[in-house]
């Protein structure tokens, strides 16, 4: 009975909109877009002191972006948004936590390890500006772009995850880990329209104080952007 109900009610209020489409307000037009960066994440480190692997360091962006267009050639596109990374590591070392809450860099040497990574948190401004060979009008067509990135770091944590005697195992630590709180690059894109292949390199170090002495690795990220939602 409810449910004959509301099916009555559904069906009411649809042919009542019918009737009032006159009357309609348009909804706002939203003056931007949302950008999502899918891409992997490699450690430039010339001492290589740090070793990763490249699938499970992952990252995701999303962001809100602006167009301002300064001619037929050339759009300025202002964002902000959040950049999710992971650093997956290849051997068995990552940050551990013991019974006296003391934070370490430490190798786990039992287990049947499944999962090893840092996952960092960003709040980013990405800048860029793109250039239309063939001209456009609001951003469809051939294009090419350069722009900087600055990224505030806003959370940090751990995953490890293993089998031990058929039992799994996962462990999660939260901290700041050494990490730097700042951290600013380059990214250059090409794309048709909505859709464009990116690379992301970062001048600034990744850790501030980095878990293995004389290591100083940055960052350096490629994949493929959706523009449009």
């Amino acid at each position: 009975m409810k449910k004959g109900f509301g099916f009555i009610i559904l069906c009411f209020t649809y042919f009542l909109g019918i009737g009032q489409d006159e009357k309609r307000l348009e909804q706002p037009d939203m003056p931007g877009d949302i950008m999502l960066d899918f891409g992997f994440n490699s450690l430039r480190d010339t001492k290589e002191l740090i070793n990763t692997e490249l699938f499970p360091s992952r990252s995701f962006g999303i962001y809100y972006m602006i167009k301002r267009k300064l001619s037929d050639q050339f759009i300025f596109n202002p964002a902000i948004g959040f950049t999710f990374e992971k650093i997956g590591f290849s051997d068995r070392s990552n940050y551990q936590v013991d019974d006296l809450k003391i934070t370490s860099w430490d190798t786990v040497s039992v287990g049947e390890l499944k999962r090893n990574r840092l996952a960092i948190t960003y709040a980013e401004l990405p800048l860029e500006l793109r250039f239309y060979p063939n001209r456009t009008v609001d951003g469809e067509g051939l294009f090419v772009s350069i722009g900087s990135i600055l990224g505030f770091k806003i959370a940090a944590k751990t995953k490890m995850r293993f089998n031990l005697d058929g039992s799994k195992i996962k462990e999660m630590n939260t901290g700041n880990f050494g990490l730097s709180d700042l951290r600013y690059g380059m990214v250059a894109r090409v794309g048709f329209q909505k859709v464009n292949a990116f690379v992301k390199y970062y001048f600034s170090d990744v850790w501030r104080d980095a878990p293995i002495d004389q290591a100083a690795p940055s960052q350096f990220t490629f994949g493929i952007n959706l523009t449009g939602f």
